[in-house]
């Protein structure tokens, strides 16, 4: 897997990706101590209202972002996002209002919306071969994945020594360091088809969203979105709750209860460029999607009939983890399959837009099931959902017999 690490270019491309999720690691550690210290216990309706803003601002500004993106250098446009989040990070040490926050995380959401779909799209154009480029989008997810275990445990080593506020400094270094990275690189120059160019601005903003309704591997990619997405907000969510609430444990369970479903995850992404060799993106896409809804199931069946403690959970979420990795992974190679080189920022534009709509719909309702009803409840649809979304995609596929 590491072997695509020799290509320069994705080498300091995915440098870049660390030093950004780093910085994006340290915001969000500093953002709750910052809620806290301006709203006291009202912070989590603070810090609810920032990440709905945040998954609006995704939804709705990345299809445009993707409108113009090839119409500038692409490394130079990289690198002017990375300065702005900066300059915005530092902003945060400065903020003594609510209404600062709002303003300021605003930008750097905007920027981000931005910058990950076209550093996503630019991936692909490094690569000739599949097999590298599973390899490649493997390495991403594990960043991500490794971000989410170490970003905490950083967090935690620099409030030793720091007061909290200086962590956006550490989020702006992060951003630098990513933009430093970027300059470094060459990037290929994506020339638009004469159909791209004849489209209208309005048009192109909506181009990758159309093809999600024409193209059939497409359709089932956004159904798989779907049914990651309930999966992924049923541990998000509700581990808390299932932790500290359900099994009356302290706090220090719960960081321990997302580590084995990172872990899980992590150990996933390893395995995609292998497992890719023997099988199909859709097959090991499903196989996630089925393992999460029967794992749910199970679980909601075993604490029906009183079988419900921490062991079971960490089990659970850890093989959750694989499944969760298995589906998000390969997605990438489903769209450079679907289309163009030209249109790939759009598309990626696009899925970024959609994943995100379905993170939006599914965070609430997970929310919302467990608070009215119960957590067996709560496993139980959630794992429908994700069976029937995937039951659907599998339609769309079928049909049309793709297989990439």
């Amino acid at each position: 897997m590491f072997s695509v690490l020799s290509n320069k270019n994705f080498r300091n491309l995915f440098l870049a990706q660390n030093f950004s999720l780093i910085g994006t690691g340290l915001a969000t550690v500093a953002l709750s101590l910052l809620a806290f210290d301006l709203t006291g216990e009202n912070a989590a309706i603070l810090l609810s209202s920032l990440f709905t803003i945040k998954m609006v601002i995704y939804v709705f500004f990345s299809p445009i972002a993707g409108a113009f993106s090839n119409k500038f250098n692409r490394r130079f446009y990289l690198v002017s996002l990375d300065i702005v989040r900066a300059i915005a990070a530092i902003g945060l040490f400065f903020v003594n209002e609510i209404w600062h926050i709002f303003i300021v995380i605003s930008i750097i959401y905007i920027t981000s919306a931005a910058f990950t779909p076209i550093y996503q799209s630019t991936i692909p154009q490094l690569f000739h071969e599949d097999e590298d480029y599973t390899k490649a989008l493997s390495l991403s997810r594990l960043s991500i994945d490794l971000e989410n275990i170490l970003g905490y445990m950083l967090a935690a080593l620099i409030l030793i020594f720091y007061d909290y506020k200086s962590l956006f400094i550490g989020t702006s270094f992060g951003f630098i360091a990513s933009a430093l990275l970027i300059l470094t690189i060459f990037l290929p120059k994506v020339t638009e088809s004469e159909a791209i160019k004849d489209i209208r601005f309005i048009g192109k903003i909506t181009y990758g969203l159309k093809k999600y309704t024409v193209l059939p591997e497409l359709k089932g990619l956004m159904f798989m979105n779907l049914a990651v997405s309930a999966g992924g907000a049923m541990i998000l969510v509700n581990t808390v709750i299932m932790v500290r609430a359900l099994l009356g444990m302290d706090e220090g369970a719960l960081p321990v209860a997302m580590f084995f479903f990172g872990f899980g995850s992590v150990l996933g992404a390893i395995l995609v460029p292998r497992i890719l060799k023997r099988y199909s993106v859709w097959k090991l896409m499903y196989f996630g999607a089925y393992t999460i809804s029967i794992v749910f199931i199970m679980f909601s069946i075993l604490i029906t009939h009183g079988v419900f403690n921490f062991m079971l959970l960490l089990i659970f979420w850890f093989i959750s983890g694989f499944g969760y990795s298995f589906v998000l992974t390969p997605m990438g190679r489903i769209i450079r399959a679907s289309v163009r080189e030209d249109e790939l920022s759009q598309l990626f534009a696009a899925q970024f837009s959609l994943s995100h709509l379905c993170w939006l719909l599914m965070y609430p309702l997970a929310g919302f099931l467990i608070t009215q009803f119960d957590v067996i409840v709560t496993l139980f649809s959630l794992a429908i959902i994700i069976l029937l979304a995937t039951v659907i995609s599998s339609g769309y596929i079928k049909d049309k017999n793709i297989h990439h």
